[in-house]
């Protein structure tokens, strides 16, 4: 298994690390527009590998990712703490346009996995661009948010993060929807825990949907989150678990690209599992749906 990554900033990078101590290939290729940081991380890790799994590391250029596997893309500008990630779009459409070509021509059967923001945006964009399958262009989509979601519901209601079973759809971005109707700890529904209290939900999701925010306010950037997220659908394509996980993909039914539960294996991602959503649920995620479809015209209209 070869992995590419196309952009060696600290999300990159962070990946690149996760899924060599993973074990997820045996080649991780760091690409960067700035030569010497992909050199300088790709050294970094090739020095843990007397305590890690075998792997070929290295790094190089675009042509260097030829027959990759998966090719991760995280290349791009990041977010500042008082931006929303669309405003990233006018700064990086045409990038990831071009690193998307390049990728499907040295690697025509790979799986593109993007990572850059606005993630929903440019995930239709490679889908759009790269001539590849819906299943085989993917996003993080909101397998971060849900993350977030699992784990501030585990500290509030004393549970197991790992236990819980609870979604983000929709957008990765503000629109994004925290499911409530159908939450459980390993099928338990969450009202029947003992410490349940339907008013802790609320400031959950508000701390989930300015996660984000919140620590590049204090940090500078979101970066072990977003790697443990990344790499967990990695593995899901390497080990081929047929895991379902929220990851973003083209929808025909929808018409744009979105996050929704969905089955991951070495073959990509599909098919996608069906929610049974309120009332309430259902006009959140169409608004959401309306949101992304608003940016890809404007991406449309920049490229």
């Amino acid at each position: 298994m070869k992995i590419a990554i196309v952009g060696s900033g600290k999300v990159g990078a962070a990946i690149g690390y996760t899924a060599m101590l993973k074990g997820l290939a045996h080649e991780i290729v760091m690409v960067d527009a700035a030569r010497d940081k992909a050199h300088g991380e790709a050294l970094d890790m090739l020095q843990c590998l007397a305590f890690a799994p075998p792997a070929r590391i290295r790094h190089g250029e675009m042509a260097d990712t030829a027959g990759a596997d998966i090719v991760v893309i995280t290349a791009g500008i990041p977010r500042k703490a008082d931006e929303p990630r669309v405003l990233l779009l006018s700064r990086n459409a045409a990038l990831i346009a071009d690193l998307v070509r390049q990728a499907v021509h040295y690697s025509p059967n790979c799986i593109i996995f993007m990572v850059t923001n606005p993630l929903d945006v440019m995930t239709q964009l490679a889908y759009q661009v790269s001539g590849l399958p819906a299943n085989r262009v993917i996003g993080m989509g909101t397998v971060l948010d849900t993350a977030r979601y699992r784990s501030y519901l585990a500290v509030a209601f004393d549970a197991d993060a790992r236990d819980i079973d609870a979604y983000v759809v929709g957008e990765h971005g503000e629109t994004m929807v925290c499911l409530t109707s159908q939450i459980t700890v390993r099928g338990v529904p969450l009202t029947a825990l003992p410490g349940y209290d339907q008013a802790k939900l609320a400031p959950i999701i508000e701390n989930v949907v300015q996660a984000s925010s919140q620590v590049i306010a204090l940090k500078g950037g979101t970066v072990f989150a977003p790697a443990t997220a990344a790499c967990a659908v990695l593995e899901a394509i390497v080990r081929d678990s047929r895991a379902v996980l929220p990851v973003c993909t083209y929808n025909p039914q929808y018409g744009v690209a979105l996050s929704l539960p969905t089955i991951v294996g070495r073959g990509g991602a599909g098919p996608v599992l069906p929610l049974a959503l309120t009332a309430a649920e259902q006009e959140q995620l169409a608004a959401s749906v309306a949101n992304i479809k608003k940016y890809v015209k404007e991406m449309e209209q920049l490229l």
